[in-house]
């Protein structure tokens, strides 16, 4: 009985473990391959979220078609864990042929969101993988910024992210990019 118990025990301590880790939020391989063997027009885009110190309150990454005026109705959203990868699927608002251009957005909806990302593609790209960064965010606070609602750093891990994506998704056809700005910002004088 005692074994039994301590058996138990081990296993529900094991289950809760697994249970708190970060495990990304990934396209499972068979709809990606599906997807690619059929031809159809896709971007997956992927890279992580995080929010140093847990400031934000359930952070969240989305996005939007430029043409749809409303975040009610993203090409994808998530809320993710702190330091969470994610994998998504991007696909035309219907009625258009192939996805054109998306906005990235990250924040939470108690605190906001700031765009971060704006990309245009050309028709027969896709299927396409693009990074969009290791994404840091926490409050604007005190910034003088008007309407700034969170700050956003992206730091740029592409040769890992990428060796991870194609092991990930072996079969993906696609060209995998970087879709991060290559300069910082130049600061207004």
């Amino acid at each position: 009985m005692r074994l039994r118990t301590r058996a138990l025990l081990c296993a529900a301590v094991f289950f809760a473990t697994l249970s708190c880790t970060h495990s990304p939020i990934r396209a499972s391989r068979g709809t990606i391959d599906r997807l690619t063997r059929s031809g159809d027009r896709f971007v997956l885009v992927f890279g992580s979220l995080s929010t140093p110190g847990g400031k934000i309150d359930r952070p969240a990454i989305r996005f939007l078609h430029p043409e749809d005026k409303t975040p009610d109705t993203p090409l994808w959203s998530t809320a993710i864990a702190t330091g969470q990868r994610f994998y998504a699927i991007l696909r035309a608002p219907a009625p258009a042929k192939f996805l054109d251009a998306y906005y990235v957005e990250v924040g939470s909806e108690p605190s906001g969101f700031d765009r971060i990302i704006y990309r245009r593609l050309r028709d027969g790209q896709e299927p396409l993988a693009m990074y969009v960064g290791e994404i840091e965010v926490t409050p604007a606070g005190a910034r003088s910024a008007p309407g700034q609602k969170v700050v956003v750093e992206t730091r740029d891990d592409f040769p890992n992210a990428q060796r991870e994506f194609r092991r990930l998704y072996p079969k993906f056809g696609g060209a995998v990019i970087s879709a991060i700005l290559t300069r910082p910002p130049s600061p207004s004088r």
